[in-house]
């Protein structure tokens, strides 16, 4: 099989184990507020920072908010985030860049989002395409990774050429598919540690 038909048929068959397959991350109300999720997620998992959001987004609620933060106390806020330290001072340039630039709310362009302190190429896409399904790149995390690697759909380690490999074998109309459905079948079914291997799909074309 074609590695471009196999990357389609993967996804058909992982949307109907997940057919309505979205962010797990759930506190929050606003764009900004999911930006903000979705930078605490880097290298934590979404439980954690569900855990730590319900707090934190009592205390601070708006760009305002994070940009009038003293940095200590927004630290002692996310001290069950992995890297909390860093993701407090990125939180707070962010916030300040949102709240000048774009009178509070996040840019809907991957290039200005890119531009922000902390937010990657992955954060960027996860939040376009989940907020707004905007096809503008694919977000590749550990367990994307992980699946595209299992397939052969890329021999790349970097979450960046795992992007622009997927982006090539997916029509750019399903980017926003291929990470929401693509996480929760590593995170759940094709796991790294004793994958579910009855629920595993087209298992004759796994290589890794």
């Amino acid at each position: 099989m074609r590695k471009k038909e196999l990357a389609s048929r993967l996804l058909l068959e992982v949307q109907k184990i997940f057919p309505n397959a979205s962010s797990e991350l759930t506190n929050w109300d606003t764009p900004f507020q999911f930006l903000v999720c979705i930078m605490l997620s880097a290298q934590t998992t979404d439980k954690q920072v569900n855990k730590v959001t319900e707090k934190l987004f009592l205390k601070y609620t708006s760009p305002r908010d994070f940009k009038e933060a003293n940095l200590e106390e927004l630290q002692n806020t996310l001290g069950g985030i992995n890297y909390y330290k860093t993701k407090s001072k990125h939180l707070i340039q962010m916030a300040t860049i949102v709240h000048g630039q774009y009178k509070g709310e996040p840019p809907v362009s991957l290039s200005k989002l890119l531009k922000l302190p902390g937010v990657g190429y992955k954060t960027a896409n996860v939040f376009l395409n989940d907020m707004y399904k905007a096809n503008k790149g694919i977000a590749v995390d550990t367990h994307v990774l992980r699946v595209a690697r299992a397939y052969g759909l890329t021999k790349h380690t970097d979450p960046t050429k795992i992007s622009h490999d997927l982006e090539k074998l997916y029509a750019k109309e399903d980017w926003y598919k291929v990470n929401s459905t693509f996480v929760l079948y590593g995170r759940y079914i094709l796991k790294a540690k004793k994958p579910e291997m009855e629920r595993v799909v087209l298992k004759e074309y796994l290589v890794d």
